[in-house]
């Protein structure tokens, strides 16, 4: 006679096999739980264009998404595009210099922010997304994570 937790590990082997977890979960939960930064001031989502419209359907051949964050220190302004299954930010930066760094399940990307707050980066994968940048002051602030 098997005990409890044998059987336990049966039924998680035969779940596993039948209805594993899609791999862009488990990439997603991974980059969650692997890369939040404590130490960062967390911009809050002050507007999102998905959500402006409570019960808006999006139009065929809608892709452009606005996000914005703020802190108070900085703001962060996304311009979201979908192409071929990819996405590319422009943003506009306030309140910080130096580099945006994207964050995609996983993925790191360090994105220049020009003299007038711009930044921009391209083919992107969908998913968990979050922008870090450094205020004028030097403290780190970080977007909360956006499903992109």
């Amino acid at each position: 006679m098997t005990t409890d937790d044998e059987l336990m590990d049966l039924l998680r082997a035969a779940a596993a096999e039948a209805d594993p977890v899609p791999d862009l979960v488990l990439r997603q939960a991974r980059a969650a739980l692997t890369t939040r930064d404590l130490d960062a001031e967390l911009a809050d989502l002050a507007f999102d264009s998905d959500l402006a419209e409570a019960g808006a359907v999006r139009a065929a051949g809608d892709d452009v998404r606005l996000l914005s964050f703020e802190s108070p220190r900085v703001s962060v302004e996304l311009q979201v595009e979908y192409a071929g299954g990819r996405v590319s930010l422009r943003g506009l930066i306030t309140g910080a210099t130096g580099d945006a760094v994207i964050e995609v399940a996983g993925e790191r990307r360090t994105s220049p922010i020009g003299a007038e707050g711009w930044f921009t980066a391209t083919g992107l994968q969908r998913g968990a997304t979050r922008v870090t940048v450094t205020a004028a002051d030097g403290t780190a602030v970080t977007t909360g994570w956006a499903s992109l």
